[in-house]
């Protein structure tokens, strides 16, 4: 079950959209028993807190049109939860720089990721820089390597026609997986 609410605000040009959603697991409905919960395993009557919040602001620098996008998301339960239900950082939806190949996982986490794009004239092309980070906590990150990552991104948007960057992990800042390998995908 889940109850929540969305907001969508503007300040002149720029756009702000956020939730903040309240989720239980429930027994109802012929759900079968939660057999694993009772001995500290993980459970589906979880119950959880979930808030998104994303910005997009535009602006003008020396003629130039820049934006600056920033995007938050997380969760926390004193649950433990199924893979299903777990926060994952690692993926270009998440942390940039990282394969998605190998994910770091917590029954609770957030990250948030950073971008500058500036607009190349009239062309519908525009060159893109970002900074992202994540943590994920609770007991299921107890065997893991790590449980924070960070990443940066440069590159450029072509309109229709894609998108080239290049990403790489920022291991200074945090804990990574041991196979992640810088990624050349493309940032959504």
């Amino acid at each position: 079950m889940e109850a929540g609410f969305t907001n969508r605000h503007y300040f002149g040009a720029a756009q702000f959209d956020g939730s903040l959603v309240y989720r239980q697991g429930i027994g109802g409905f012929g759900a079968q028993d939660d057999a694993l919960a009772v001995d500290g395993g993980p459970t589906w009557r979880f119950s959880m807190v979930v808030a998104d919040a994303n910005l997009s602001a535009p602006f003008r620098l020396a003629d130039q049109t820049f934006r600056f996008v920033t995007t938050f998301r997380g969760q926390y339960t004193g649950d433990r939860l199924f893979a299903l239900d777990m926060m994952t950082i690692g993926s270009r939806y998440s942390v940039c720089g990282f394969d998605g190949e190998r994910l770091l996982a917590g029954d609770s986490g957030f990250y948030w990721r950073n971008e500058l794009q500036w607009a190349l004239g009239a062309t519908g092309q525009a060159l893109y820089a970002g900074l992202d980070y994540g943590r994920v906590f609770g007991p299921s990150t107890a065997g893991q390597v790590g449980t924070q990552l960070a990443g940066a991104v440069i590159g450029v948007r072509g309109g229709d026609r894609g998108r080239l960057s290049a990403a790489c992990p920022m291991t200074c800042l945090s804990a990574r997986p041991s196979t992640s390998r810088p990624s050349s995908r493309r940032r959504p």
